[in-house]
């Protein structure tokens, strides 16, 4: 099997777009999260987001589609940066392109009111079956990139709600180690920041209503956490094999060496409250990385802020880790807000800074930790010794991937 490199990164993310920027408020913890400006939330509960704050600038084509839904635009900027650090001009046979993200584009206007969008008719449109009708398709990122950047060998979307991004990785990394593809350009992108997103996930009770702790909002494994914050963004990597990016002198700035993922299929909106799932995913991505439990040395989890999902997921950690007092763990959704299906991406390259820069991100938010949560939680930014990082990504439906990462080393 061949081994896998990290040779390109490119983000856009609410605490900063461009890798340099994104890590360094991480590394200050940083967060991005405020009122929402997007549209007029005044008839929603929810108040909050963590947005972008200084959109990319386009060529006309691509502004078309940002114009009408921004994770477009976001998908594209960070691809841009992506293959620019790795030095990749077009696209070629034997490059895998597969993004990942959670929902189509929808024409929203017919249910914006008149500028102030009212989710008790947006929520009877959709008991009445009139849902928005399509604007754009999954895949136009990747069909936009391909024609001006050229046909790859195979392009894929990948749609797998919260953990699409991480999926689509996973796949990507899977295909250059068995030899299929000698490179890969993968990651996630999404923004659900718009009344119908905002509102679906209020009415799934998953967003916090509240507003006193503004930009410390979201507030994983606290006890006093009540929903969590939607943020926005793209984060993609260009992944190659050790043999190629070594051939054609690429800075190399991580390799991946596991991957695992599971369904349990427990609930549609809820996680199986046994862990079992997240378990699977982590004990699958530490065989197929060759790895014991001693040899991970931080984790950054998926920790949204939820009631259900915080708890669960600390359990799954200490079953899997008996030595889970020993592995620093933060939720840098604290800090970036919930992306979504950009999430595991995102967290990604978030565990590019302890690998790089050696220094774990904090969870500045957590105050108390929750009952059923605790771990060995980093509320400021620490120090990293070690090797190995792994993330967590879980999703709807009972979707869960693990991702593990290693110092570079020749």
């Amino acid at each position: 099997m061949k081994r896998v490199v990290i040779t390109g990164f490119g983000i856009v993310s609410a605490i900063g777009n461009g890798k340099n920027d994104f890590w360094e408020s991480l590394a200050k913890g940083k967060s991005g999260i405020g009122k929402i400006a997007r549209f007029d939330s005044s008839t929603y509960e929810v108040k909050l987001s963590a947005e972008v704050k200084e959109n990319p600038t386009y060529s006309n084509e691509i502004k078309y589609y940002a114009d009408y839904d921004p994770k477009v635009g976001f998908a594209y900027t960070a691809f841009r940066e992506a293959i620019e650090q790795a030095k990749i001009d077009r696209l070629d046979k034997d490059t895998l392109l597969h993004f990942g993200t959670s929902l189509e584009t929808f024409d929203l206007s017919h249910i914006t009111c008149g500028g102030k969008p009212n989710l008790k008719i947006i929520a009877k449109e959709f008991i009445n079956g009139n849902k928005p009708p399509l604007q754009f398709p999954l895949d136009t990122p990747v069909e936009l990139i391909s024609k001006e950047f050229g046909t790859p060998g195979r392009k894929l979307t990948n749609c797998s709600a919260c953990v699409a991004g991480a999926q689509s990785i996973g796949h990507a990394f899977g295909a250059i180690r068995q030899g299929e593809f000698s490179s890969a350009i993968c990651g996630g992108f999404d923004s659900m920041i718009n009344p119908l997103g905002i509102g679906g996930f209020q009415l799934l009770g998953a967003l916090t209503t509240s507003t006193k702790l503004g930009a410390k909002a979201c507030r994983p494994f606290d006890s006093e956490r009540n929903g969590t914050v939607l943020g926005e963004g793209a984060a993609i990597f260009v992944l190659e094999s050790l043999e190629k990016a070594k051939t054609e002198g690429k800075e190399i700035l991580a390799e991946i060496v596991g991957y695992g993922s599971s369904l349990d299929a427990y609930n549609l909106t809820a996680p199986s409250p046994t862990g079992e799932g997240a378990k699977l995913a982590m004990l699958a991505a530490l065989k197929n990385a060759k790895l014991s439990i001693d040899d991970i040395h931080y984790i950054n989890a998926h920790g949204t802020s939820t009631f259900l999902n915080d708890e669960i997921e600390a359990t799954a950690i200490r079953d899997v880790f008996q030595n889970w007092k020993n592995i620093p763990v933060s939720s840098t959704k604290s800090l970036t807000g919930h992306t979504i299906g950009a999430s595991g991406p995102v967290e990604m390259g978030v565990c590019l800074l302890p690998l790089l820069k050696g220094l774990i991100p904090p969870n500045p938010s957590l105050e108390k930790v929750g009952k059923g949560c605790e771990l060995n939680h980093i509320t400021q930014t620490t120090k990293f010794h070690g090797q190995n990082v792994l993330s967590n990504s879980f999703g709807f439906g009972g979707q869960n991937a693990t991702l593990i990462l290693k110092k570079y080393e020749n």
